[in-house]
């Protein structure tokens, strides 16, 4: 402190701290603006209610007070959550909304009397409440799924099946089942597992699971044929059909899942009486009247025969 350039800064110094404290006074005591945010809690939920669409979680407000409380407002933990009592507020079918004026003293319940609130964000605050015991509904598809033309869909199914939907005893009474979004998935050449959420077709329903996942199994398809023999189809009485070839191949594909179940039994290859032309030379189309319906691509070789119909009057 003996040295002049010491004595110097101690004197800046002081006089620095003095500046610093009038200026903070002054200033403590004029108003400001300062922003602040809320989170929003809410507290006494009505017994044997559940909340099924949460109000937004923070509420921001620009409010104008003196210095000193806005300094306040800054070093207080528990000045930055908004409780919401639910017991005052009274729900239309579930529906809870506080907007305009009951926002307004919510908020300025945790400002000072000095406070003056210059704007609200969001402007309202609202919610959904329902009863705790929900109804188990079954999933639907909303959409469209196709393999591509090499394939087929083996398999389709929502895990799980059904959910419980909270949402009030009014609009639970309107459901029958529970949509997904919509979707559309084709042209598939592989297997599929798509996480889908659910269409709300009314506010404030609660979905537990949240989500359900489509399963598709796509398999290839895969060539198959038998040699059948040629039968006769509705041929008047006594009469004998004489095909020359007497049996032909038919081909077809089906898929691979479906390889072994298909037999020859469900297969009926015949001569059709009602579609005989006297004018075609004694050859008859060959046609199919049985088959199983998840096959395609059906050929049959040869698709035509050479015929004879005898009568035998001792049938």
């Amino acid at each position: 402190m003996k040295k002049p350039k010491s004595r110097d800064v101690l004197v800046f110094l002081i006089f620095f701290v003095f500046v610093f404290f009038y200026w903070y006074l002054v200033n403590m005591g004029e108003e400001h603006e300062a922003k602040f945010t809320f989170d929003v809690v809410l507290r006494h939920m009505p017994e044997g209610t559940i909340i099924t669409e949460m109000p937004d979680e923070k509420v921001s407000i620009v409010v104008r007070d003196r210095g000193e409380r806005i300094l306040g407002y800054r070093t207080r933990r528990t000045f930055r959550q908004l409780p919401v009592d639910c017991r005052n507020y009274k729900a239309s079918d579930g529906h809870v909304v506080i907007t305009g004026a009951a926002l307004d003293e919510l908020l300025a319940g945790a400002l000072s009397s000095t406070a003056h609130i210059q704007s609200v964000t969001p402007d309202t605050l609202q919610f959904y409440l329902a009863p705790s015991t929900g109804r188990r509904l079954p999933v639907r598809l909303a959409g469209h799924v196709s393999a591509d033309n090499s394939h087929v869909i083996g398999s389709q199914r929502l895990v799980p099946d059904s959910v419980t939907v909270h949402a009030p005893a009014a609009v639970l009474d309107t459901l029958s089942c529970v949509l997904t979004e919509p979707v559309s998935f084709d042209g598939l050449s592989d297997s599929l597992s798509a996480q889908l959420s659910f269409v709300a077709p009314h506010g404030g329903m609660l979905f537990k699971p949240s989500t359900t996942t489509l399963c598709v199994q796509v398999t290839p398809y895969v060539q198959k044929s038998f040699e059948l023999p040629i039968r006769d189809y509705l041929f008047p009485y006594k009469s004998v059909l004489r095909a020359f070839p007497s049996k032909a191949t038919v081909t077809f594909q089906v898929s691979l899942e479906r390889f072994y179940d298909v037999t020859e039994e469900q297969f009926e290859l015949v001569v059709n009486y009602v579609n005989l032309d006297p004018n075609d030379d004694g050859k008859a189309r060959l046609e199919l009247v049985r088959r199983p319906d998840d096959i395609r691509s059906i050929t049959i070789s040869p698709s035509e025969v050479d015929y004879l119909i005898e009568y035998n009057d001792d049938l």
